[in-house]
């Protein structure tokens, strides 16, 4: 083969040349070659040769627009800077190699109109530099992997074609669009058409940037949407459903006869509203977070997800907590919450704007409830900061501990002793003290508290029962760990824990504590005559 004989080839361009008709089998041979290969739109035939991997510098292989076949090779697998490998318009078959994942620089990934089957592998979201992908016109039997809208080059700069969570064009899919396409702001083109997709067309596609919007022979119903590519007969199409009414008059739908359903209404507007508290539907939430973007996302708890907001109702932010009610007990969480907070009212405690409880667009349940948000984030962050908040954070001084130490007291005092029924947080600790723009500290996260029967400070508890005292280690008196007793002496004990904390600066669970050492031992210990060593070195510094 007289390729074997090119000793200092950088490209090899043998698009569209009068060559043979199958791909040179000793093109592998070619090890030496750094850059590119072309091989496209010629119509070669056979298979893929699979000691191209030899070619260890390639980053960029096309073999798109010919007449292969067979398997894709899983030898490429090991070309580790390939950064673009374009497959489509062929006719290869059976599955994606699970090793692809291992193109850690692959950018760009397109087997579009090809015979490729069986499921699209998870490993494709290990490709984290990954911005273009296609997938289109294939004969997969899955869903694309969630993993894969984990990337984050994918979905802020979207180049994917044809194929989503639950859609590939002209196969067989069926249920509702899935609601993770929401988070993908980049994306610009969809096209679902063809397929079984049932249920209302969801209202968050208004809030995408997309410029082409196909949904055309489905079995989609009820109202369109009019916002976004909803305006453009030109962008959308939804030829082939029949239930589809109303919108825009230049898409001549005819009017919607039905009575809205139950979970539409709900989505629409929110099913929980109190004297004095914002009214916010799913969609105002949506918008706010726009559209679960991990921009916008703060934190994640054990059950629900806390995210920034901007509403719409106030242009201000806020912070939006969002339950997972896929989770034991998260359902019982917000209703706690949501009772605690409908009660009290107090300046060092975490202010509740309102709260949603309804349907999304896909009927499923969801939950949320949204706070005033506090821009300095918590007490534990400040204490215990990241290599990225050591850069971009002063230290607390010792005056503004002292006074976000008097807020948190005031905040229990308050449950404690001033409120109709005493109550009990039972959860104190640092990350649950949040600061606003002037390091006010607030207490916040209600979804654990007891409230006792009158004139009682204790409230014994069934060691059986669903409602034992729970709570965070370290910070639990060992009799309330025990499961024994709700009390406000179990809050003092956290609130003692929490100080310790804040003025000797180490977490409850520190290298240096080991065979029963913890932070009150050592605390207590170190009382008697070292006191330097006790205290926080930023606090000695300043004094």
């Amino acid at each position: 083969m007289i390729l074997a004989t090119f000793v200092s080839v950088t490209v090899l361009n043998l698009n569209s040349e009068d060559l043979a008709r199958v791909v040179p089998p000793h093109i592998g041979n070619l090890s030496f070659m750094r850059k590119k290969l072309f091989l496209n739109n010629y119509s070669f035939s056979g298979k893929i040769p699979s000691n191209l991997s030899h070619c260890s510098n390639l980053l960029n292989l096309d073999l798109s627009v010919n007449k292969l076949q067979g398997n894709l090779p899983t030898e490429l697998s090991s070309l580790s800077k390939l950064q673009r490998l374009k497959l489509k318009f062929n006719s290869l078959t059976r599955n994606i190699p699970l090793l692809f994942g291992n193109l850690s620089s692959l950018q760009v990934f397109t087997i579009g109109s090809n015979n490729f089957g069986g499921k699209n592998p998870e490993t494709l979201g290990w490709v984290r530099n990954l911005n273009g992908l296609s997938l289109s016109d294939n004969k997969f039997v899955s869903t694309i992997p969630i993993s894969i809208f984990n990337i984050s080059t994918l979905t802020n700069n979207n180049h994917i074609s044809g194929v989503l969570p639950s859609g590939i064009g002209n196969n067989f899919f069926e249920g509702p669009l899935p609601s993770t396409i929401s988070s993908m702001r980049g994306l610009q083109i969809l096209n679902v058409s063809n397929n079984r997709l049932s249920r209302q067309i969801p209202k968050y596609l208004e809030l995408l940037n997309l410029t082409n919007l196909s949904l055309s022979y489905h079995d989609f119903k009820g109202a369109l949407p009019t916002i976004g590519v909803f305006r453009s007969v030109i962008s959308t199409s939804f030829v082939g459903n029949k239930k589809l009414c109303r919108g825009l008059p230049d898409f001549q739908l005819p009017k919607c006869d039905y009575k809205e359903s139950k979970h539409n209404k709900k989505a629409s507007a929110s099913s929980y509203s109190e004297q004095g508290l914002l009214h916010v539907s799913y969609h105002n939430l949506l918008k706010a977070m726009s559209g679960f973007s991990s921009t916008n996302l703060l934190g994640m708890g054990s059950f629900e997800s806390v995210y920034k907001g901007l509403l719409d109702q106030t242009q201000s932010n806020m912070a939006i907590n969002i339950l997972d009610l896929s989770h034991e007990g998260a359902s019982k969480s917000f209703i706690a919450e949501c009772e605690v907070l409908r009660r009290i009212r107090h300046r060092n405690l975490v202010k509740v704007l309102t709260a949603c409880s309804g349907f999304d667009f896909n009927g499923n349940d969801f939950k949320a409830l949204v706070y005033e948000f506090m821009s300095n984030g918590s007490l534990d962050e400040w204490l215990h900061p990241t290599a990225l908040q050591n850069t971009e954070r002063s230290k607390l001084s010792l005056l503004e501990r002292v006074n976000i130490a008097s807020n948190v007291t005031c905040a229990l005092d308050y449950l404690h002793h001033h409120y109709e029924t005493p109550i009990v947080h039972c959860d104190l600790k640092t990350s649950k003290v949040l600061l606003d723009d002037e390091m006010t500290g607030h207490v916040g996260d209600f979804r654990l508290v007891r409230f006792l029967p009158e004139a009682m400070h204790k409230l014994p508890v069934d060691k059986s029962s669903s409602i034992r005292v729970k709570g965070s280690f370290g910070y639990i008196a060992a009799e309330c760990g025990l499961g024994s007793v709700v009390s406000i002496e179990g809050d003092v004990y956290s609130f003692g824990v929490l100080i310790l904390e804040m003025f000797i600066g180490k977490r409850l669970i520190d290298d240096m504590f080991e065979n029963g050492l913890n932070l009150h031992r050592f605390a207590k210990a170190a009382l008697i005559d070292r006191v330097e060593k006790l205290i926080d070195p930023v606090l000695i510094q300043e004094i």
